[in-house]
């Protein structure tokens, strides 16, 4: 075991010879009791708009705007691709189960509604090669209008993790955001590298139930509020 010099186990202690253990001195604990409150309100004041810009969401906003390449490579933007129609926005990766328990849903309204009442853009995120998400659109003969490389747009779409689920209106107004709805905790992404990616079973569970959700804004969208 490597011994640290004399003088750094007692720095600051020019002639001690015995290690003397450290006392907490009754005004210094006073004072730190005192300080305790304090340090609590900086860390909920720091927090407080983390929370709150989670807690609001996008609904009731303008969706951001979003210039992306598409499948082919070429630019396109989400309102070009929404043309008008009540649009579903998911922010996934090809390595997140919940996005691919998801998606077999959002293709069956697609094929439901038609692509002529609403659209589907799928946002490609946080990929470790710009053609992981090929296999997964391809294999499973998916519809929808895809989007790559959409990492830049996280933030101003509030994207803390996937799926990032939106519906928007014909007008281009968020009236659904699965991230002002907790049905489950949400994954996040630190550093440019994903979290943990998730549990298929929990995955085929959450998915029924955000699809329902996105079903019901669809509809309110297309047929108008029940009365």
């Amino acid at each position: 075991m490597t011994r640290l010099p004399r003088a750094a186990l007692f720095a600051g202690t020019a002639h001690a010879t015995l290690a003397k253990p450290a006392l907490i001195q009754p005004r210094g604990l006073a004072m730190s009791l005192l300080s305790l409150p304090r340090l609590l309100l900086v860390v909920a004041l720091v927090a407080m708009p983390l929370w709150s810009a989670h807690a609001g969401g996008m609904e009731g906003k303008p969706a951001p705007a979003v210039t992306l390449l598409d499948a082919d490579g070429n630019t396109r933007t989400l309102s070009e691709l929404a043309a008008g129609r009540p649009t579903v926005v998911l922010f996934w990766a090809s390595w997140c189960p919940y996005c691919k328990a998801l998606m077999p849903h959002l293709q069956s309204m697609l094929d439901e509604y038609g692509s002529e009442r609403i659209e589907v853009v799928a946002i490609d995120i946080w990929e470790d090669n710009d053609d992981d998400w090929k296999p997964v659109i391809q294999d499973n003969g998916y519809d929808f209008r895809i989007l790559r490389k959409g990492d830049a747009l996280t933030p101003q779409w509030q994207v803390r993790g996937t799926p990032g689920l939106f519906v928007l209106a014909a007008d281009g107004t968020v009236v659904f955001d699965r991230n002002a709805h907790q049905f489950t905790p949400l994954r996040r992404n630190v550093d440019g590298i994903t979290a943990a990616q998730g549990n298929s079973a929990k995955a085929a569970r959450n998915a029924p139930l955000w699809a329902a959700a996105v079903r019901k804004a669809l509809d309110a969208q297309l047929t108008g509020p029940t009365r």
